[in-house]
């Protein structure tokens, strides 16, 4: 963000670190992450000004692939023997997508090595999701290969020309282990194979929310206050009451249930000790904001682009300390809360609000580093938003909140997957 930008938002833009956080720093618990400071609370949300937001704005289609020539020819008195490193080292333009073949890769529901049982629910959709990507993609690309993994990827990938195939990326950890979807993405790259979605170094950042929140207050966007706890025996909080405690380094709402609200200090204890016990990893005490959900899909790479913004109703109550998205609400199709927590789309937003919304998501793309996809969840108080998730390779099932704002701009399911995959060649071919 430019020095003018910055002015706008307010004197509480790039709030400085209490000293005690300062003091302390450690690697986050994802694999090769860069380096975060230990917890914190935040600084209060600031306020974005409508006309920063539209100065901020960047929302436009993402270019035509532009082409690189390929490797020139090594001269030799004799031909050349070219081996396969050879091959994948050589400069090359993705040809038409036509003519590629694609391997939907996904992980394996075989078990996860912390957490609850019904969380293996979100994980035994990601199969259901590659059959409909794969489906999609018959007729539009030269072949398709639906291949699952669990804790083999690099052996599974050896079956597979880097030049000829590219990753349709559905894998979410490896071998049921935390912190591994970004581990998915180094090992793509390091095998020189394209691949959807953002890549190694964004889904580090993403993986983790103390990263994230990090970074979003670095770039002066606004996110609700919070403090990270890694043993049960804390009893110092500096976040106001109520919070939501939930896993650090977690995603699709793991460990989130209503029993997450924390109203007082007796009970955010408990709620911190259960999350340290179950998922074995840091929790996140985090602000909790009463207002609307709001989710923006976005997909693009340098200059993204902000499909029609959806918001979250909470229909099945009136209370608005259980009016927030749990794993039930998610993935428990015949629970109350997921009947009743029904997506519309396009969200009723002032012209203000709107213009806030949009740009404070492809800020918080850019300040992240997204290519190809993505998602930012927030919530929205007296016109102003709050970010709560920055989502790298957000879930693409039919009945998810990325298609539905894709079918809200006119985009079929199978549209939806192409492009994906074309925003993927752009991305290497820039």
């Amino acid at each position: 963000m430019d020095q003018t930008a910055k002015s706008a938002l307010g004197p509480q833009a790039n709030p400085r670190m209490p000293a005690e956080a300062e003091a302390e720093s450690e690697e986050p618990p994802s694999t090769r992450a860069a380096p975060r400071r230990r917890s914190r609370a935040g600084s209060p949300g600031q306020t974005i000004p409508q006309q920063t937001l539209a100065q901020g704005k960047t929302a436009v289609r993402s270019r035509p692939a532009r082409g690189q020539s390929g490797a020139p020819a090594r001269r030799s008195a004799r031909p050349p023997i070219q081996t396969l490193e050879d091959v994948r080292q050589a400069t090359w333009r993705v040809p038409d997508v036509r003519d590629l073949e694609v391997v939907v890769l996904y992980s394996l529901a075989l078990g996860l090595e912390r957490g609850r049982s019904e969380d293996r629910l979100a994980d035994q959709e990601t199969a259901a999701v590659a059959a409909d990507i794969a489906t999609a993609l018959e007729g539009h690309v030269r072949g398709t290969h639906r291949v699952p993994v669990w804790d083999d990827l690099p052996m599974v990938l050896r079956q597979f020309d880097p030049r000829r195939h590219v990753i349709f990326n559905l894998v979410e950890s490896l071998g049921g282990r935390a912190f591994t979807e970004p581990e998915a993405a180094r090992i793509f790259e390091s095998m020189q194979f394209l691949h959807t979605g953002t890549d190694f170094r964004s889904l580090t950042r993403a993986s983790n929310k103390l990263t994230t929140k990090k970074l979003l207050e670095a770039a002066g966007l606004p996110t609700p206050r919070y403090q990270v706890v890694r043993t049960p025996t804390q009893r110092r909080f500096t976040v106001p009451l109520p919070a939501i405690v939930k896993p650090v380094a977690e995603g699709g709402s793991f460990g989130v249930t209503l029993d997450s609200l924390a109203r007082d200090e007796h009970e955010l204890v408990e709620r911190v000790r259960a999350c340290l016990e179950i998922y074995r990893q840091p929790a996140l005490v985090e602000e909790y904001i009463a207002g609307r959900e709001i989710n923006v899909a976005l997909w693009g790479n340098a200059q993204p682009t902000v499909l029609p913004v959806s918001e979250i109703l909470f229909n099945w109550t009136s209370d608005p300390l259980k009016q927030f998205v749990t794993f039930d609400s998610k993935w428990v199709s015949d629970s109350v809360e997921y009947v009743g927590t029904p997506g519309i789309c396009p969200a009723k937003l002032s012209a203000q609000e709107q213009a806030r919304v949009e740009t404070a998501a492809v800020m918080a793309y850019q300040t992240l580093g997204f290519s190809g996809f993505g998602r930012v969840d927030m919530r929205l108080k007296d016109g102003q938003p709050y970010i709560l998730e920055v989502n790298a390779n957000p879930d693409l099932a039919a009945d998810a909140g990325f298609f539905r704002s894709a079918a809200c701009a006119g985009y079929s399911y199978r549209e939806m997957v192409l492009h994906i995959l074309q925003l993927a060649l752009d991305a290497h071919n820039a």
